[in-house]
């Protein structure tokens, strides 16, 4: 479960902004959800295949430091 004590808003990104933020193409963010058990799941906006995916921010940049730290050396620690 997040810890919501840090009393900041929770903010939304939608796929282009997911992309933006980690800097890989969409078509790369659908591997992501296939292949990193990982990476967040996105939130779906209705039913069907067209519907809105969003994703909640911190999760998001969460993901990136867990990935950051394993892209360092362990001597870098």
């Amino acid at each position: 479960m997040t810890d919501t004590t840090t009393h900041q808003p929770l903010r939304f990104l939608r796929t282009r902004e997911v992309c933006e933020k980690i800097g890989r193409s969409r078509s790369t963010l659908e591997k992501l959800l296939v292949k990193d058990p990982d990476f967040p799941r996105p939130i779906k906006d209705g039913i069907g295949r067209a519907s809105t995916n969003y994703w909640y921010e911190h999760e998001i940049e969460a993901w990136m430091s867990q990935w950051a730290m394993q892209l360092r050396p362990a001597d870098d620690a």
